[in-house]
């Protein structure tokens, strides 16, 4: 498409040839620095920064950035003021190339019945979509996909390869779940006695709200009795776990392999870093950030930033480290005066 075209599809203001012709997108970072930019393709230059970084970025090519920064350049998409994240999404949408496929059930599909599938849903080959299950509008089930017996897949919600919606589980509008999660496993919970284990029914569900992603080999483990409940616009990294029981709220992060012991609160807002531990029974206060490889074994406060395992609150944690960078010198000391301590005393008789 022409540099025109593009500046319409953004909601961007145009600064050079209107007839430009662009086939797709680059990733500045990709780039030495001593290279230009790659004629006919966009790249995305937000801050003075990365513009320092490649200062031959203006001699061709175009660009989607600020308007303090349009001037460097002459082939430019202005993004409107405070929305230049919001013009690179749809300058990505334009040249997503994601498969497209037309509504209907495949004949190499599997749907029972009794299922409830719309008519705009796509049901792809070797998708399974068990008894009394329900399939909105325009949802897309790929290859491998299991929804169980009366579990429900909300409007236009995506659902990667081989991923399983377990029986009873709900999914809302607008979910993206990608390949090999699995919602609705049964929860861990044992009971043991002499020389016996026990496994503790879990006749619960999970219940996930609209516009909630969760990535690639997670699992949502269904309550014990009640739901486990992922809230609105929520966002799970790949290979995250949440235990049955557990209540997260609304636009929280969840980053990849970390791990939500069960019932777990997770306040809204919360943001929950890399290879994060979360004790069970917990909760998690609005706001809270959790940094990566933390162990989380005691409630937090709203707003605070944690750290560490066990995680503290950050300030904390960083005056306890910048005392033990001083450890070996003060353990220098204390001797030092335990021996004038000892040649102070006086001599036994």
């Amino acid at each position: 498409m022409t540099l025109k075209e593009l500046a319409a599809k953004l909601g961007a203001e145009l600064q050079g040839s209107a007839d430009y012709a662009i086939k797709g997108v680059r990733d500045i970072e990709a780039l030495d620095a001593a290279q230009p930019l790659e004629e006919n393709y966009v790249y995305f230059i937000e801050t003075p920064a990365v513009l320092k970084r490649h200062p031959r970025a203006p001699e061709k090519g175009a660009v989607l950035t600020t308007q303090a920064l349009a001037s460097n350049f002459k082939n430019a998409l202005i993004a409107p003021e405070g929305k230049a994240r919001i013009a690179l999404i749809a300058l990505l949408n334009a040249f997503d190339n994601a498969p497209a496929f037309d509504a209907g059930v495949s004949p190499k599909a599997l749907v029972d019945p009794s299922a409830k599938v719309a008519a705009s849903a796509r049901i792809l080959p070797g998708a399974v979509v068990m008894a009394n299950a329900v399939v909105g509008e325009r949802a897309v089930l790929y290859p491998g996909v299991v929804v169980e017996p009366f579990a429900a897949v909300g409007d236009d919600t995506v659902l990667w390869p081989n991923v399983v919606i377990g029986h009873h589980c709900t999914i809302g509008r607008r979910c993206i779940i990608h390949g090999s999660t699995v919602i609705g496993a049964d929860g861990f919970g044992f009971y043991d006695e002499p020389g016996a284990r026990h496994k503790i029914p879990q006749i619960g569900n999970v219940a996930i709200a609209d516009d909630v992603e969760i990535g690639a080999s997670s699992t949502v483990d269904r309550a014990t009795i009640e739901t486990t409940t992922i809230g609105q616009f929520t966002k799970m990294d790949d290979q995250v776990h949440v235990g049955h029981n557990c209540r997260v709220g609304r636009f929280c992060y969840i980053v990849g392999n970390s791990a939500i012991g069960g019932s777990v609160v997770i306040e809204d807002g919360a943001m929950i870093s890399g290879m994060v531990i979360v004790k069970d029974h917990l909760r998690i206060a609005k706001g809270t950030i959790v940094m990566g490889l933390s162990g989380v074994a005691q409630d937090t406060e709203p707003k605070t930033a944690y750290f560490g395992s066990p995680a503290r609150p950050a300030r904390q944690m960083h005056r306890m480290h910048a005392a033990l960078e001083r450890l070996p010198e003060l353990l220098v000391k204390v001797r030092e005066l335990e021996e004038k301590v000892k040649s102070l005393e006086p001599a036994k008789a």
